[in-house]
């Protein structure tokens, strides 16, 4: 009975948090549009929706543990004091410790579910919860303005307060299943309309927003034709890089929210010129005498002579077309919404009171009966339609926001990337640095060996030669001594002969030779003095030269984890025609390839292959060393394992 009994004002304090939800849930769009607050904004939706999962726990008996939020990393200090975040560096650990704390927000899986919550909560789980007050309220008004004859009028009246206290907790328990869709700790299950609502929906917001951004770049476009008209183009170079700058932000948003990659296409900036024999520095047909000026004064004739910048300026100017039709899907999406649910939700906080009080029911409509006299809806057009053309609206926009956005990224390929002149210019330039890399590792090899022999071997060899000319000549006056000095040669000899097998075991191990990479790595890991745990997954044998770099950059990253690691793993594998070295130890992390000489020594190793080093080293530790060669697999296994 005290449940029956419990169970109607429950349902109407939960509809009271339905509604308080739906309002925050607005106000958290805004917090999320000022950015500064959304920190705030976001810890006031973690106390709603924890009140909302207790509330639920305790009265409609939903199974909802409280999610695990792990509180968000302390910014990094460095050495030098300075803090450093995401390549920038900062004074003071304020900002960076606001944009971890965003970082952490834009990470965490179940806020967007629990702002779900808070938005649909009023039209789905809030609805069973309205039933009980709603039949209590019509009972009471029944009794309180009979509209039948009292025989029946108060019959009628408590039959639907009766089953108001009845009906009261299948409402809470319906609540309760809707609360464990959202709030619950796995993911809601994803239907096809589901999947495609969702696919929709994240296309309509980010298009939105990708037109934003081009619409700032269309910004950098207008100051850029100011600068030019007011100072003949003088200003242009301090302008221009404005406008490169937010194209820069919009290829990164392009990346991260499609997926589709829009690599950089400018020109590098130009080297320093050299002097001439007068000691000024010619830069086209300015001279100057001094290098920085040189070099600024490059400034100019890099960003006019590279066709990216002024591809740029025309993919900016596309964004008065392409602008204003990304942002369709959302509008119709949010006039859609309003529609289909906001105008319902409001008309009964303030018509249903009227309508009781006086009798007169004014229409629900009322924002589709101003635009009536606006001129948008034709007149004919029934206010009632208000929710199913809402729904209409919002299925328009869904549908449209995927071929507009198809449309946004063609275009943005066709101008935003680079042209296939700029990727052969690149090419070229890259094989020239990569050469020059491996001259200099060439050159560099040669001197160490020529060291190694002149202060190795060569001495040990000589000392040999001395010592048999000793022998020589003390054959015949002093044995004893001849044999010393024999014994003492033979011994130099053997010491040469293992200087010159580490010498040929540095240049080509014969192990890596014999038996391939895997038991080479084995073998390394075997002679290494910490505890490293090898997983080799290789379909064959490489080309030599490649096995040769896969196994010297191997052993510089073991080196390299070895001097503050207790423990490393290494392992080795074959996919897609990418070989793939990956050196993790558990030591302190914070590496950076800017600070040594090591990794930035396997990136030139890796690049002659066209390969790439991708490192993942957090303060704190582990530390994660992808190395990365595309080759094909060229003779089946031989590995013993």
């Amino acid at each position: 009975m005290t449940r029956f009994a419990l169970a109607v004002p429950r349902c109407v304090a939960l509809v009271v948090l339905g509604v308080a939800g739906f309002a925050y849930g607005h106000l958290l769009v805004v917090g999320a549009t000022l950015v500064v607050i959304y920190p705030l904004a976001v810890s006031g939706q973690f106390r709603l929706t924890a009140l909302a999962r207790r509330l639920a726990r305790a009265w409609a008996g939903a199974d909802l543990p409280d999610p695990v939020r792990s509180p968000p990393r302390a910014p990094h200090r460095r050495e030098d004091g300075w803090y450093a975040h995401e390549g920038t560096l900062f004074r003071s650990p304020r900002l960076p410790a606001f944009l971890l704390k965003l970082d952490q927000h834009a990470k965490d899986p179940t806020l967007s579910r629990e702002w779900l919550w808070l938005i649909l909560t009023p039209v789905t789980g809030g609805l069973p919860l309205l039933v009980p007050p709603a039949l209590i309220a019509a009972g009471v008004y029944v009794l309180a303005s009979p509209p039948w004859d009292p025989a029946w009028s108060v019959p009628v009246a408590v039959g639907a307060v009766v089953a108001a206290f009845l009906l009261a907790p299948g409402a809470l328990r319906a609540y309760g299943l809707w609360a464990g869709v959202l709030l619950g700790p796995g993911k809601p299950p994803q239907t096809a309309v589901g999947r495609w609502v969702t696919r929709t929906s994240a296309a309509t917001w980010r298009g939105a927003g990708l037109a934003g951004l081009s619409l700032a770049a269309f910004g950098g476009l207008l100051l850029n034709l100011l600068a030019a008209a007011v100072s003949w183009g003088g200003l242009l170079p301090y302008t221009l890089p404005v406008t490169r700058s937010l194209v820069q932000l919009y290829r990164r948003h392009v990346g991260r929210w499609t997926g589709t990659d829009l690599p950089a296409p400018y020109r590098p900036y130009p080297p320093s010129p050299s002097p001439a024999e007068d000691g000024n520095y010619r830069v086209g047909r300015v001279l100057y005498t001094d290098l920085p000026a040189a070099v600024q004064g490059q400034r100019p004739g890099w960003l006019f002579g590279d066709p990216a910048t002024w591809r740029d300026q025309l993919w900016s100017l596309g964004s008065v077309v392409l602008a204003p039709l990304s942002f369709v899907p959302a509008v119709l999406v949010a006039f859609g919404f309003y529609g289909l649910f906001c105008q319902p939700l409001t008309w009964v906080g303030w018509a249903v009171p009227i309508g009781l009080l006086t009798g007169y029911w004014a229409t629900p409509f009322y924002l589709w009966f101003g635009i009536e006299h606006v001129g948008l809806v034709a007149p004919w057009f029934p206010d009632w339609a208000s929710m199913p053309g809402g729904l209409v609206m919002t299925l328009l926009g869904l549908g449209l926001a995927s071929p507009l956005m198809r449309l946004r990224l063609s275009w943005d390929r066709l101008l935003l990337t680079p042209t296939a002149a700029t990727v052969l210019a690149s090419r070229v330039a890259h094989l020239a640095t990569t050469r020059a890399d491996a001259v200099d590792v060439q050159a560099a090899e040669l001197r160490r060996i020529e060291r190694d022999l002149h202060d190795g071997a060569q001495a040990r060899l000589i000392a040999v030669g001395l010592g048999l000319a000793a022998v020589a000549r003390l054959m015949e006056t002093d044995q004893v001594r001849a044999r010393r000095q024999l014994e003492q040669a033979q011994e130099t000899s053997a010491a040469a002969l293992a200087e010159l097998r580490d010498l040929v075991r540095g240049i080509h191990p014969p192990v890596l030779a014999e038996r391939g990479l895997g038991d080479a790595i084995r073998a390394l890991a075997l002679d290494t003095p910490l505890p490293v745990d090898v997983d080799v997954d290789l379909p064959g044998r490489f080309d030599a030269p490649v096995e040769s770099a896969a196994y010297f950059v191997t052993c510089e990253a073991l080196t390299n984890a070895a001097r503050c690691a207790p423990r490393i793993s290494v392992s080795l594998s074959h996919r897609d025609g990418t070989l793939r070295m990956v050196v993790t130890d558990d030591g302190p992390g914070g590496a950076d390839p800017a600070r040594g000489t090591g990794l930035r020594g396997i990136q030139r190793r890796l690049a002659t292959f066209d390969g790439t080093l991708t490192l993942h080293s957090p303060p704190g530790g582990p530390t994660v060393v992808t190395m990365e060669i595309p080759c094909a697999s060229s003779s089946p296994r031989t590995s013993t394992s």
